[in-house]
């Protein structure tokens, strides 16, 4: 236990996983890996406290698990926390797959009591087989660098993975040494599923050509997260230089894009984080002036050399706060935030509302009147803008474009006396 204690301690401070303040939480099965992880983790001097769910999809072996694990955690003096599922039940309500439930009901659950006990980590049993078993299904899914990447050794709800540098051998050995008994999973034994395919069938056929293939796949995997790195870095610059955001929506410009190493990853990057798959993201690229593309809380427009990506409901892109002072001693802001309106010109009740079909106005400084939309259109609005553009108006005309131009008609001159001041307060 010594040995695989020094090799856990390393890679845990290797990659910050763990501070000495830290509170762990356990995920404790019952086999191997989380007794072992439990073990090691307490014998480091962590304030552990362990967390076990019964999922009742093996009889009495469900049964036999918690009864172990509370007898351990007993002996240990460690605290445990307990907690049933009717799994299948919530499998066939969702529409998911017995795996997907038991995943989402024991995280949700880790969540709650992490929450409530103020534990700050969450520590969990995957160790290198797991690692290249999650590699071989992504690579046989489709996947890009990130799935290359295998499982990562933390993530940014508080999940930690310290065995990730242990092989299964090496878990099995040290609680063998110690006389440490665990329980087995028997539904781990049979390959109905395509992980325990990979594990029983796929493995031992890999390491009939290597013996070393399990090592061989985790290094694969250390230097696919060293490739990760630079991918990322170079991702993020072209993204920088391809995307801003303006009103509520982002703009990707088209000539910059193209001009990418690869415009497909660094529009995917952009693109996936906000619902869209790949299927569309392709069709993005091969452009199509006033295409719109839909996911689930976005969608994007390609207009004239740029792709626009804006929420689905788009919220009022103006919040307007009025007030009436005094015309003698104003000074103006020329912050386009601001506009300053004759209040003696005003016919009724001001209001704010969306741009709408045929609204016209007197652009300040100019004669004539314009449409609404040709006024946009010369701003380069695009479709998506122009659909959240809000104006001021009252019982006859537009006083205010939001934050674009006031009216001639309203305009302060050398007769007003009271102003209306209008800020665009978002």
């Amino acid at each position: 236990m010594k040995r695989i204690k020094n090799i856990v301690e390393a890679y845990i401070e290797k990659h910050s996983l763990l501070s000495p303040s830290d509170r762990v939480l356990v995920a404790l099965s019952g086999g191997a890996d989380s007794v072992c992880l439990l073990l090691l983790l307490h014998d480091m001097g962590y304030e552990v406290e362990a967390a076990h769910c019964n999922f009742h999809l093996r009889g009495e072996e469900s049964m036999r698990d918690e009864a172990f694990v509370a007898q351990l955690c007993e002996d240990k003096g460690i605290v445990l926390h307990r907690t049933d599922f009717d799994t299948a039940s919530y499998a066939k309500t969702k529409g998911i797959s017995i795996e997907m439930a038991a995943r989402d009901l024991r995280y949700e659950w880790f969540a709650k009591v992490m929450r409530e006990g103020g534990l700050t980590a969450l520590a969990v049993g995957h160790h290198q087989a797991d690692n290249a078993e999650t590699m071989l299904l992504n690579m046989v899914r489709g996947t890009g660098i990130q799935g290359m990447c295998g499982i990562m050794p933390s993530n940014d709800r508080g999940v930690v993975r310290p065995l990730l540098c242990l092989s299964r051998k090496d878990i099995t050995d040290s609680l063998e040494r110690i006389g440490q008994d665990y329980v087995t999973d028997s539904t781990n034994l049979k390959d109905d599923v395509s992980r325990n395919k990979i594990r029983l069938d796929i493995m031992p056929l890999l390491e009939q050509i290597n013996p070393s293939a399990l090592q061989s796949i985790n290094t694969t995997i250390d230097n696919m997260n060293e490739v990760r790195k630079v991918y990322e870095a170079a991702i993020k610059a072209d993204r920088e230089r391809c995307c801003t955001w303006k009103d509520g929506c982002m703009h990707i410009e088209w000539d910059v894009l193209s001009g990418c190493a690869s415009p497909i990853s660094v529009l995917h990057s952009v693109m996936s984080e906000h619902g869209f798959n790949r299927t569309q993201i392709v069709e993005m690229l091969e452009g199509g002036q006033g295409r719109v593309w839909m996911a689930s809380e976005w969608r994007a427009l390609w207009d004239r050399g740029r792709i626009v990506l804006a929420p689905n409901a788009h919220a009022d892109a103006a919040s307007v706060s009025m007030t009436y002072v005094d015309a003698q001693g104003l000074v103006i802001n020329k912050d386009k935030r601001y506009a300053y309106i004759d209040a003696d010109k005003v016919k009724g009740e001001v209001k704010v509302r969306r741009a709408e079909e045929g609204d016209s106005f007197q652009p300040f400084g100019m004669k004539g009147r314009k449409l609404l939309s040709d006024f946009l259109t010369n701003l380069k609005k695009s479709r998506f803008e122009k659909e959240a553009q809000m104006v001021v108006c009252d019982d006859e005309d537009i006083l205010w474009v939001v934050g674009e131009r006031s009216s001639e008609r309203y305009r302060v001159d050398k007769d007003t006396r009271r102003v209306l001041m209008l800020c665009q307060e978002s």
